[in-house]
């Protein structure tokens, strides 16, 4: 059986709470090939180091990091450069793969892999781009060249080094196809496993009375949360039967608890079957990028196409407005109250209306066929 590592140092495991892009993956290549899957033994969701976590059907190995407490600190960018000094050791004594299926970002940690290669096929999976998507955090990026940012050339080196591309959205794709001509490249969205989606029943029956909001994800720099716990707060001041339900952590979690009312509630971590059910008893879900994020279709947004769920929407980017067209939606203005409080009106309006639309595209089972036959094809 041929050999493929899978590089994701920010990936899901066994028994954890989400289930993650590239452990799908590792599941899925097992069938076919002998996979290793290699990840931080910081799990970076939670900030936690994590315990021995194994698998019958693949390898598992977990690098040594030390781990941050904030996603934007010289705490993690340390905890990474560890990371990625310990996988530089570990390429260098255990690289006999016929191929490496890398997730990007990291920049460095596919770096690291380009240097170990020896003619091995590598495939990039681009996640977020950098250094565009820190623009939510410093917004005078925009105003820069994208070839005068810091970290543009080894993200270009990156990108340009692939044998093939995927991608979890055209915008995503068409920006390494900057300085990549491959035509092995392929748009393959986050996904969801309709399977589980379907097989999941509401964890509560529905409230007719009760006008239920969900959001799901990092509480963070990129995301708009705080305005529609504002909007939902005076919304419910002024009569409207809502609440807001978090699932997620993240260094604003405490700030946002402060803004709250009393019907905006936290659940924190959640494993995805159990999120799913729950939001299966919602309205409407809430995909809250702040201005100026670079973010184009998230988890959280590929899980709400999946399941279908009327969304309350504040990016911009054309590709995530084109998909949002296959589902009830409304877009507000983000930062923007006013704005807010009049698309969530505009949904509670018209509440008995609101239909779950599952787009189809976002099956797992039928678009990571395009990652399987882009794998088999590099090992030919």
């Amino acid at each position: 059986m041929k050999k493929i590592l899978i590089l994701a140092p920010f990936c899901s495991l066994p028994g954890e709470p989400s289930f993650n892009r590239f452990l799908y993956l590792a599941e899925l290549l097992s069938e076919k090939y002998k996979v290793t899957l290699l990840t931080s033994n910081f799990r970076h969701i939670d900030k936690v180091n994590r315990n021995i976590v194994s698998s019958s059907r693949f390898e598992i190995v977990m690098l040594d990091e030390p781990g941050y407490k904030s996603n934007v600190s010289i705490q993690r960018l340390y905890s990474h450069y560890i990371f990625c000094k310990n996988l530089e050791q570990w390429l260098s004594k255990n690289f006999d793969f016929e191929l490496v299926y890398s997730a990007f970002p990291l920049i460095e940690s596919n770096i690291k892999v380009i240097k170990a290669l020896k003619g091995a096929k590598f495939i990039v999976d681009v996640q977020d781009v950098w250094p565009e998507s820190i623009a939510s955090v410093f917004p005078f990026i925009d105003k820069i060249p994208l070839n005068f940012l810091p970290f543009t050339r080894k993200s270009n080196k990156v990108y340009s080094s692939a044998d093939a591309l995927v991608a979890v959205s055209q915008t995503y794709l068409d920006r390494a196809l900057l300085v990549n001509s491959t035509k092995n490249a392929e748009v393959v969205y986050i996904g969801s496993d309709f399977k589980k989606i379907q097989e999941s029943l509401p964890e509560i029956s529905p409230n007719p009375e009760i006008f239920k909001l969900v959001y799901i994800g990092t509480l963070s720099f990129s995301y708009d949360v705080e305005t529609v716990i504002t909007s939902i707060n005076e919304l419910v001041a002024e009569g409207l039967n809502i609440e807001f339900h978090i699932f997620g952590s993240g260094p604003f979690e405490n700030k946002l608890k402060n803004k709250n009312a009393n019907k905006v509630y936290f659940h924190g971590f959640t494993p995805f079957s159990q999120m799913i059910s729950f939001m299966k008893s919602c309205d409407v879900g809430v995909n809250c990028l702040t201005k100026g994020a670079k973010q184009s279709v998230t988890n959280k947004l590929s899980d709400f196409l999946s399941l279908g769920i009327p969304t309350l929407n504040s990016q911009v980017n054309n590709e995530v407005l084109d998909l949002l067209k296959s589902i009830d939606s409304e877009n507000y203005t983000p930062l923007s109250v006013s704005s807010c409080k009049k698309a969530i009106s505009a949904l509670y309006a018209r509440r008995h209306e609101l239909e779950f639309k599952p787009n189809l595209d976002f099956d797992r089972e039928t678009g990571y066929k395009k990652i399987l036959e882009l794998v088999s094809y590099q090992l030919q």
